[in-house]
């Protein structure tokens, strides 16, 4: 099978340094999420429309801990993921492309379909082929190619970071269905272009974005308010 690595650095490194390890993960490796608490690396999976667990310490060709993926779960192209370890709960951000697979773990010819953008909830230990709680979709959510995602969970918000929107949503962590947004940050004053990344400082007040659009990283109040759009 085709596999992507995933490189570790210690948290000071600079220059040309090697890793402090490798660990070969599934073909399009996309989102990485960590639980700190439970000691657990999430990784979101392109081309099977998975998420799959490891050891926060896994290296080389370790096993996952557990998967998540099967038509149940409504995984399809999933890219951004955010873990909320006090809640315990798993968001998953998916761009609707998916298909069928066989008894056999392979994909079905001629099975591709698209899906609405969508938010997929599960439980923090969720595995298998298990559906999601809830499901965050339409167009109310403004959800359009979506990247990487951070949740607050003091405050019970979800940042997302909204690729071809060019634009930073923030919904609550219980919304559901065809969710109206808690606020946006979007407009030409911002200088977001396809922004691709997000995290909340919660200690400074701030929050980041990267932007591969236009190859700059941004700073915004916390709150991201309406009015700097």
């Amino acid at each position: 099978d085709t596999v992507d690595t995933l490189v570790v650095f210690p948290h000071d490194a600079k220059g040309n340094v090697a890793p402090m390890r490798q660990l070969a993960t599934p073909q399009a490796a996309f989102g990485i999420a960590v639980d700190e608490q439970h000691q657990e690396l999430f990784i979101t999976t392109q081309a099977t429309s998975s998420v799959v667990v490891y050891r926060k310490e896994a290296s080389g060709k370790e096993a996952p801990l557990r998967e998540l993926h099967g038509e149940a779960t409504q995984l399809a192209d999933p890219h951004g993921i955010a873990v909320d370890a006090k809640n315990n709960l798993l968001f998953v951000n998916n761009s609707g492309y998916s298909y069928s697979w066989d008894t056999a773990g392979r994909p079905i010819p001629a099975s591709g379909k698209f899906m609405p953008p969508a938010i997929t909830v599960y439980p923090l230990n969720a595995s298998g082929n298990t559906p999601p709680l809830r499901v965050i979709e339409d167009p109310k959510t403004q959800l359009n190619w979506t990247a990487e995602m951070y949740v607050d969970p003091e405050e019970k918000e979800l940042y997302v970071a909204n690729d071809a929107g060019n634009s930073i949503l923030v919904f609550r962590e219980t919304d559901s269905g065809d969710a109206a947004l808690l606020r946006v940050l979007k407009g030409p004053k911002t200088g977001l272009k396809d922004p691709m990344g997000v995290f909340v400082d919660v200690k400074n007040g701030e929050s980041w974005v990267a932007n591969i659009g236009n190859h700059t990283a941004k700073v915004y109040s916390r709150t991201l308010q309406t009015e700097r759009s």
